[in-house]
């Protein structure tokens, strides 16, 4: 585990592959490997796949590695579960024992960390051009869809035989949002905390038009929650999976497309998970998109918005108080809501302050195009209404249904919209018996995003419902 992150961070090709081969005769399996080489994700990682001395020894790696001082907090940790392992070793010197494991540690980690320099700027066997490559197969791809715009997407695959499971980011993020649940998926070894066997499935993220590296469609074409869900069935054609996929799993924005998508292609996938988000446009919430936008504008009214539009980015103080100032003032008052107290992600100093930075961060990158063309989509959408098809959603034949909330999400009103759409639905859904009631469930202290503030108790009640059909 130190030895690989070293090599994953300083881009060691060398190094990753030789030691990859050793990590698995250790019993390193697909989603420890993943973790080691994701090295962008910000750590600990979710609980539940790595144990608790890979994970310090991860951590104390990567801090070593980065910042060459590592910080008391890291230092300890990987002390304290090293003391486990020295009192197995010698249960008569366990200080001694515990301390001379920490040094052989440090000294792997310093050690390393000067081979994986050597052979980068010695260029051995000719790899240092080369990506760390992954444990599994994980492709990136750049498609083109039919208006003229183009989708970020990534494809992870255990297996040819594994099923598919899409997920779509929701509004300000990106595809990497779903980084602290990919390992959960993508693993065939049971869960370390709770034993529970899993079984691996295959995955495509993507960003949604406008986020991350995707672009949005031409003018006159405008982005509609519709339009995602369409997004994403020609992602999978585009891309060759196979349909039915397993399940389309979206939140806020994407869960508002997976919902449109089980409406409007309920043949192309077996179950729709659709996370704090709604059916439709909420009273008031109109006003409040626009409202947001204003605060990336410089102030602009959210009556202003609402009447006269964006005027490619003439509003306010201009597109370039946006994108410099805009983004970042819209991130302080964004994360905070989304990860109220006692969310684990609440502050920067919080349990997991560094997700929360990572979030605000996403939030500040993504295009303010990007982010406006999502924020008018969802301040005018009904999904109870028909599609061009005259579908309605309640009618969808989709074989199953999960909607799932963060307990503080809207202080509580997230899941309460939620559950009246579960019993909403049902009085219409199971007329038919032989179908299965829409599913609810709740993610206990978590806000808008629980797949990143708690995203162990996300991933085990995501791959409950995954698993039972």
């Amino acid at each position: 585990m130190f030895i690989l992150r070293v090599a994953a961070i300083n881009c060691a090709v060398f190094e990753w592959i030789q030691h990859e081969k050793v990590g698995r005769e250790c019993g390193l399996n697909n989603a420890q490997l993943y973790i080691a080489r994701d090295e962008a994700t910000p750590l600990p990682p979710a609980p539940g796949t790595l144990t608790e001395l890979q994970t310090s020894a991860l951590m104390f790696a990567d801090a070593s590695t980065r910042n060459v001082k590592v910080g008391d907090q890291i230092t300890n940790a990987l002390k304290k579960d090293l003391e486990v392992l020295a009192r197995q070793q010698n249960a008569e010197n366990i200080e001694e024992g515990t301390e001379d494991l920490f040094a052989e540690a440090a000294l792997v980690v310093a050690v390393y960390n000067m081979v994986s320099r050597f052979l980068v700027a010695a260029d051995v066997a000719g790899l240092s051009d080369d990506p760390v490559p992954w444990p599994i197969e994980r492709k990136e791809h750049f498609v083109s869809l039919p208006n003229s715009h183009i989708i970020h997407a990534i494809t992870i695959t255990t297996s040819a035989d594994a099923p598919w499971i899409v997920f779509a980011n929701s509004l300000l993020t990106n595809l990497h949002m779903w980084a602290f649940v990919i390992p959960h998926l993508i693993s065939d070894s049971p869960n370390i905390v709770t034993g529970k066997p899993r079984k691996p499935f295959n995955v495509l993220i993507h960003s949604q038009r406008g986020h991350g590296k995707s672009t949005l469609p031409e003018f006159p074409t405008v982005t509609t929650i519709p339009a995602l869900a369409s997004d994403i069935a020609h992602l999978l054609s585009k891309l060759n999976i196979p349909t039915p996929v397993h399940a389309i799993v979206g939140v806020s924005q994407g869960g508002a497309a997976s919902l449109a998508f089980a409406r409007s292609y309920p043949g192309l996938t077996r179950s729709t998970v659709a996370c704090d988000t709604s059916p439709k446009t909420a009273p008031g919430n109109k006003e409040a998109w626009a409202g947001r936008i204003g605060v990336v504008y410089g102030g602009v009214s959210a009556e202003e918005i609402v009447r006269e539009g964006v005027k490619d980015g003439e509003i306010g103080k201009g597109a370039d108080y946006a994108v410099k100032v805009g983004m970042n003032k819209l991130a302080n008052v964004t994360v905070p809501r989304w990860f109220p107290l006692p969310s684990k992600c609440a502050a920067k100093d919080s349990e997991r302050g560094e997700r929360h930075k990572w979030v605000a961060e996403m939030i500040e990158n993504t295009p303010v195009s990007g982010f406006v063309a999502g924020a008018e989509a969802l301040s005018d959408y009904d999904l109870y209404q028909q599609d061009e098809k005259s579908r309605t959603l309640f009618a969808s034949p989709i074989e199953r249904v999960l909607l799932l909330a963060g307990s503080l999400d809207g202080g509580g009103n997230i899941g309460k919209g939620l559950q009246r759409l579960r019993e909403e639905w049902n009085i219409v859904r199971c007329k038919n018996t032989n179908v299965k009631p829409v599913e609810y469930a709740e993610i206990p202290f978590s806000g808008h995003l629980p797949m990143i503030d708690e995203a162990e108790h996300f991933a085990e009640v995501l791959l409950s419902f995954l698993d039972s059909f």
